[in-house]
């Protein structure tokens, strides 16, 4: 009999707009979909939307792709949907969201819920650079939780070994954790050519995220200030944090202002029509536990540039871009600088390193360890 994994996440399909937890999420069912029964509880609207989602019933079990979901409203009560399922653990899809996660967990710490075995993917929300922002409420949620001890039966999914040391850093050496690279998107459309031509002395840089502190847009926008030569920098991306896009659109100078262009939000299934008309996707994100935009950019033959922060540490290896530490800050313009002055044939090496890390992934497919997280078994993968 198929195990029954009942899976807490703020947003999800329909959805688009918050980023990678939604694609890790649809990525593992994909996966998984035949080998494990998994319900998915998850809010009736996408991230920033004031209305729910057409064509689903609220407050009741949907079938959806390789599950079913149930799409919750504000006054849907997740303890009654829980006592009311019948499944064999929970999965939960962050640390800080107080309604699909911390209240699980206080639920369960007061035998309120069925006490089934809790999964946690923090989902990179431990690394410094997250912990950085919103610091001080932070802080103080850490401290109290773990005072109380209030995860000391959960056991936690990293999706490397630096989230790992992360975890450990903040829960303490002992704490359960299981190991498995997060699952990219296997589907992306192939039916695509990269027709677009590298101008020798021109750069087309592309950042698509959510537009908040922790992916750093500013500081890429600070970088191409400094930048000498001829490039246009499109962003793509729900505004999440409208100070903050504020601060980014204060940053950019006078100079290169009619070559940053904002071109909105866009859905996962037309990103194939924008990475391959470009030559180098700009992400110097704080810190990722996976980074499914840098896989999407591999893909389509885009090479990157991001920060050293992230677990695709191969990218100097296979030239298929450039990963620095973000206080090498001339690094991230020098290169830019020769990106820009590369002619097409010259660029080919890093198109050429895209696909061959991209094979690499695709070799690792077949190790994929992430079944083991349903089961009792420890198991340790490495960095992609």
């Amino acid at each position: 009999m198929k195990k029954t994994i009942l899976v807490f996440i703020g947003h999800y399909l329909p959805g688009y707009k918050s980023g990678g937890p939604v694609r890790t999420i649809s990525n593992m069912l994909d996966l998984l979909g035949d080998e494990f029964n998994f319900l998915i509880v998850t809010r009736d609207r996408d991230s920033l939307d004031n209305n729910p989602y057409e064509n689903i019933k609220v407050n009741e079990w949907n079938n959806g792709p390789n599950c079913k979901i149930f799409y919750a409203n504000k006054i849907s009560s997740l303890r009654k949907v829980i006592n009311n399922t019948e499944f064999d653990q929970y999965y939960l899809n962050s640390l800080f969201d107080f309604n699909y996660s911390t209240k699980i967990v206080l639920l369960y710490s007061l035998k309120l819920i069925p006490q089934k075995p809790i999964l946690l993917a923090p989902r990179g929300e431990l690394m410094e650079g997250a912990l950085s922002i919103k610091s001080f409420k932070k802080n103080i949620f850490l401290i109290v939780v773990k005072l109380l001890k209030l995860y000391k039966k959960v056991t936690w999914h990293a999706s490397s070994e630096y989230e790992a040391k992360d975890i450990r850093r903040e829960f303490g050496n002992n704490t359960k954790i299981k190991i498995a690279l997060d699952v990219p998107n296997y589907n992306l459309k192939k039916d695509y050519e990269r027709t677009h031509k590298k101008e020798k002395g021109k750069l087309k840089i592309l950042f698509i995220s959510s537009i908040v502190p922790k992916k750093n847009l500013k500081f890429a926008i600070q970088v191409l200030n400094k930048v000498k030569g001829d490039f246009t920098f499109d962003i793509y991306g729900p505004i999440k944090d409208k100070k903050y896009w504020k601060e980014c659109l204060n940053a950019i100078d006078v100079r290169v202002k009619n070559r940053v262009n904002y071109k909105g939000v866009i859905p996962n299934d037309q990103i194939h029509n924008v990475y391959p008309n470009c030559d180098l996707f700009f992400f110097p994100t704080l810190g990722e536990n996976y980074g499914h935009v840098i896989y999407e950019s591999l893909f389509y033959k885009c090479p990157i540039l991001c920060s050293n922060l992230t677990p695709w540490d191969k990218l100097n290896h296979f030239k298929a871009g450039l990963a620095c530490p973000l206080n090498e800050h001339e690094r991230f313009s020098t290169f830019i600088e020769y990106l820009i002055s590369l002619s097409e044939l010259k660029f080919k090496q890093y198109i050429f390193g895209t696909q061959k890390y991209i094979e690499l992934i695709k070799i690792l497919k077949s190790y994929s360890t992430t079944t083991t997280l349903f089961t009792n078994h420890e198991h340790y993968t490495d960095n992609i």
